[in-house]
């Protein structure tokens, strides 16, 4: 590899993260502690840091988002017999709901309309792997 190539890659600008931080009205902020209390509910509040790592390795939190996130997840008190996955883990089906709130968070509307065309979709897209994998 060449010196500008490396040089390219260094210094290649980030894309900018689905969502670059937690706008600051009251409906954004309630929808930002819902799910903060979510993800604590899933995999415990010791884990909240790793997902939102994740999500920032994916491109869908920048680090003022995460740091905005972290900062509201210290006020969050969930027990532990709430928690569903004591492994840290979430499902596939969890992370599109925090996809969800990103894209909500962003101002975007959701419909039932567009969560009911999702919903088909990915019954769709399980039956044809079923068929062609014999899943």
């Amino acid at each position: 590899m060449n010196t500008a190539t490396l040089s390219s890659i260094l210094l290649e600008s980030q894309k900018p993260a689905k969502l670059e931080a937690i706008p600051e009205d009251a409906f954004s902020l309630i929808f930002a502690f819902k799910w903060l209390e979510y993800l604590s509910e899933r995999v415990g509040q010791p884990n909240i840091g790793d997902i939102l790592e994740f999500y920032y390795n994916l491109g869908w939190l920048s680090d003022n988002a995460i740091s905005g996130l972290l900062k509201f997840s210290k006020g969050i008190k969930i027990d532990d017999d709430d928690i569903a996955s004591p492994s840290g883990k979430l499902t596939i089906a969890d992370h599109l709901v925090s996809l969800l709130f990103i894209e909500r968070l962003n101002g975007k509307k959701i419909s039932s309309e567009v969560l009911d065309k999702l919903e088909w979709e990915i019954r769709r897209i399980k039956r044809g792997a079923e068929q062609y994998y014999g899943i």
